[in-house]
């Protein structure tokens, strides 16, 4: 007696790996960088990608390109969100979630400490500080979850969020070897007529945002900390820096003055709003702003009914 034939058949649904193959081409431009970012081999992306094809029964690619069909940008919308999701709810359910703070420079020391404290010992979740020359561009790359910053930038990271977390005073820098350096203290209407230094990527002050003739004065321009501290050192110009500097950073030819009348600089925290953040995000958020009046030295808040 013979038995039937059976015939198996095998049906391939789509996986997040076939949607991470098509993110990383987006965001790396090539085969080979995608391959490299996703730590596989170029042919194994490509079979990926031709796998995700078949199964939404069109082209994705331009032939031998890494161009986007039409319909290619469509689903590439939808697998972001979906690989998105993915990510946190990973980050979600880990047994001990990280969130990532990014800042430039000298972070607000006394909201720090608190803030960390209560946020690993309350919510069991680990503070990782990561030093970037620029906390919002790593922000929108996704290398950090939440970025400390004091500039204006022209423009945020498309989906993102941010809100003021407090404001610190200002003092004024300027070389030792100034001969106005020994003056007790400086006027905000009446700063040394001097150029000023401007770190142009996460500094606190522009040029145009000093008074009088702040927009007409000469700019030395500079890209983090350690660069500007150097030129206010060298004579190069004056700086305008939050008073944090005065108590935390010690150069032997830069003296630090108070300010009268100066405007207060605004600290912000600024995180991703798309995808939802996850849980530690949200808790580093939740307390982060219950301990922003620190930054001034003011009073906790009173309870309210």
């Amino acid at each position: 007696m013979h038995r039937p034939h059976v015939l198996y058949v095998i049906r391939m649904n789509i996986e997040v790996r076939h949607l991470r193959a098509l993110v990383a081409l987006a965001d790396h431009g090539t085969h080979t960088a995608a391959a490299a970012a996703l730590g596989v081999t170029q042919p194994t992306l490509t079979r990926t990608v031709r796998q995700l094809e078949r199964l939404c029964g069109d082209r994705l690619l331009e032939a031998r390109t890494a161009a986007f069909t039409p319909r290619g940008t469509e689903v590439l919308a939808r697998a972001r969100r979906v690989v998105d999701e993915c990510d946190a709810l990973t980050a979600d359910l880990a047994a001990h979630p990280v969130v990532r703070v990014g800042f430039a420079w000298l972070l607000p020391d006394r909201w720090y400490g608190r803030t960390r404290g209560d946020v690993e010992s309350q919510h069991a979740v680990s503070v990782q500080l990561c030093r970037v020359d620029d906390p919002l561009a790593a922000l929108g790359a996704g290398e950090v979850d939440i970025a400390v910053y004091r500039n204006r930038p022209p423009q945020l990271p498309a989906g993102t969020s941010t809100r003021l977390l407090g404001t610190e005073q200002r003092v004024l820098a300027i070389s030792r070897n100034d001969e106005v350096a020994a003056m007790p203290v400086a006027q905000w209407e009446f700063l040394p007529s001097r150029p000023v230094v401007v770190n142009t990527v996460s500094g606190s002050t522009a040029a145009d945002s000093l008074p009088r003739d702040g927009a007409n004065r000469s700019v030395i321009s500079c890209r983090n900390f350690d660069e500007w501290l150097e030129l206010v050192a060298a004579g190069k110009g004056i700086g305008v820096v939050p008073e944090l500097a005065a108590r935390r950073v010690a150069h032997p030819d830069v003296a630090f003055i108070p300010i009268t009348g100066a405007p207060p600089t605004p600290v912000r925290l600024a995180w991703r709003e798309r995808p939802p953040p996850v849980r530690a995000v949200k808790a580093f958020l939740a307390v982060a702003f219950s301990h922003g009046h620190e930054i001034a030295g003011d009073p906790p808040p009173r309870a309210t009914r």
